[in-house]
């Protein structure tokens, strides 16, 4: 018997790593199986593959963000019906025919929807409130531990949105804060303009950095105590700190004037203190402050007077007021909602416009991930026509070897003499 076994199994050994690569090639459809088999060719598939995996990533995020965006603007379309609905309640208060008890069911439906438009403030999606700025894990609108006496509910967000990458190292905003939905802007000054503000609202500028009463002590002015005088605002960084103003000369705007609160009474609403600031400072350029102001703290006084009292300061209900001051106030309260519901609308129109800029990016990105899955099955895929054909050539060869084998096995070493 001849052996010819290493030689042969030198030739199988071959084969099989042929048959592996074309079987590996079909199974996944790809044209190398390893980076050495082309080097070039796997260098440009890893980069097509990275620019894909961040494309896909991108595009995650946008769905997410786009889903969070749907349910801001439902919610805000149900905060300006619900405005709607109160500007209804208050023109039917003012008709001639409604006695304090009619106005008492109509301040129970106020109430009403009032913990409706909390509830919408509050909306959230896996955790995140989308109206609370960029501190997203706040509850947006927290209600005064004596808010079934005082009815306050305060912000506890901020004015800075969220930013949400569109494309590698470009980002857009994100959707709107409280500040569009649930408090409108009471008083505006630009550059070389004084702004006059009451006490209570919420200062924002162009930025979306907080300012707030200091007094001549350096801290947080305190209207409650009359021994304090405010003198000036000062600019807040997004942490709630005091922006140093050695750092941020442009950080503290003087007070130039106030004007006392007056308490409420039988025969008048409560006014809170106002304050005037000197002119603001050219710069930095486009400077802008807004007296943001709390709707829910007008809503509490138009509650209170449809009950038939007035409000206090603190917000509590007051005494029994005639009836010509309540539809003053209703009538007060009306006007008071109709600017909300501008407001409101106005930060519809802000969302719609920054929900278009993620809708055409998603479809951008789409886009990018089809391009790129084409480029990477171009480059990379197999081709299966020629590997069926290797793959049949391979069989063949495979019988063709171990026929031979066979038939030198048959031989004798006499046969092999002859």
């Amino acid at each position: 018997m001849i052996n010819m076994s290493s030689s042969m199994m030198y030739h199988i050994d071959n084969l099989n790593v042929q048959n592996e690569k074309i079987s590996y090639q079909m199974a996944t459809g790809t044209a190398i199986d390893k980076g050495s088999d082309d080097s070039m060719l796997h260098s440009r598939l890893i980069n097509l593959d990275d620019k894909l995996r961040v494309s896909e990533g991108l595009s995650l995020q946008i769905t997410k963000t786009q889903a969070v965006n749907d349910t801001a603007d439902d919610a805000i379309g149900e905060v300006k019906t619900s405005l709607e609905s109160i500007k209804l309640d208050l023109m039917k208060a003012l008709n001639d025919g409604m006695d304090r008890t009619d106005k008492l069911a109509l301040a129970t439906n106020l109430e009403g929807i009032r913990e409706n438009l909390i509830d919408r403030m509050n909306s959230s999606i896996d955790g995140e409130y989308i109206f609370a700025g960029s501190v997203s894990s706040k509850e947006t609108l927290v209600l005064d531990s004596e808010y079934e006496l005082n009815g306050k509910v305060e912000y506890e967000g901020d004015g800075f949105l969220r930013k949400i990458a569109v494309e590698p190292g470009s980002y857009r905003d994100r959707g709107v804060t409280a500040y569009d939905v649930s408090f409108y802007t009471n008083s505006k000054a630009y550059a070389t303009e004084q702004l006059t503000f009451q006490d209570g609202e919420r200062i924002i500028d162009e930025g979306g950095y907080e300012w707030k009463v200091i007094d001549d002590l350096g801290g947080i002015y305190d209207s409650n105590d009359p021994a304090r005088t405010a003198t000036a605002i000062q600019q807040y960084d997004h942490n709630g700190i005091i922006r140093d103003s050695a750092t941020y000369p442009d950080s503290i705007i003087a007070i130039s004037s106030t004007t006392a609160a007056v308490e409420a009474s039988d025969t008048a609403q409560a006014t809170q203190m106002t304050f005037t600031t000197v002119a603001l400072n050219s710069s930095p350029e486009g400077r802008v402050l807004e007296a943001k102001h709390n709707y829910f703290d007008d809503l509490n006084v138009i509650i209170n007077a449809l009950e038939g009292h007035s409000t206090m300061l603190d917000g509590t209900r007051g005494s029994i007021i005639s009836d010509s001051l309540v539809d003053d106030s209703i009538q007060n309260g009306l006007e008071q909602t109709s600017q909300q519901y501008d407001a409101s609308n106005i930060g519809h129109g802000e969302l719609g416009g920054r929900n278009a800029v993620f809708n055409v990016a998603q479809e951008r990105i789409e886009s990018q991930v089809t391009n790129y899955n084409i480029l990477i099955q171009e480059y990379g895929g197999a081709d299966l026509a020629k590997l069926a054909m290797e793959s049949k050539a391979l069989e063949l060869t495979y019988q063709s070897l171990y026929s031979t084998i066979a038939k030198m096995n048959n031989l004798s070493i006499i046969d092999y003499l002859k």
